[in-house]
């Protein structure tokens, strides 16, 4: 495998490894825009500011129930931008859960959990913020303005 291949990471030998909900997975989905982001048709579509593909809103395959798309916008400031940060949206959050490994079952989450998940990932980033201003505020004469210049992934959580 190269270092840098040229095409999605899912068309490599150890496909059957990965999850099945990569979009670049099924073939129907070819012409969405958030397809895998080493797909070359959507290399115009990558944000600069955090290096992704538009967010995937789309009911992943066996999904068991329906799932809000609407984003709340943070309280975190933008870098490059008079705009603040927004959180995902509860069939983001699902989705995301299934690229990572995670599968439904019974026992599991119910549609109602999913908006106390997002409540609680959305107060621990706005907690998190604050404690970077507390952090940032013992240095304020060097610098002032703080903004998150970019959204990554830590682990099995999302930073925003």
């Amino acid at each position: 495998m190269n270092a840098y291949p040229s095409e999605c990471p899912m068309h490599q030998e150890q496909k059957q490894s990965y999850p099945s909900e990569c979009p670049m997975h099924q073939e129907e989905t070819k012409s969405y825009p958030s397809e895998c982001p080493m797909h070359k048709e959507s290399q115009n579509d990558i944000d600069p500011l955090n290096m992704m593909p538009p967010p995937n809103q789309r009911p992943s395959p066996d999904q068991p129930f329906p799932l809000a798309t609407n984003r709340v916008i943070s309280n975190i400031p933008k870098a490059g931008t008079d705009e603040n940060w927004v959180y995902p949206s509860q069939q983001m959050f699902w989705n995301a859960m299934l690229r990572k490994g995670w599968r439904w079952k019974e026992e599991d989450v119910a549609a109602e959990d999913m908006n106390h998940i997002i409540q609680i990932h959305n107060a621990n980033n706005e907690q998190a913020w604050l404690e970077v201003l507390k952090w940032e505020a013992l240095h304020a004469s060097q610098c002032s303005g703080t903004k998150i210049k970019k959204v990554w992934w830590k682990s099995d959580r999302v930073f925003t």
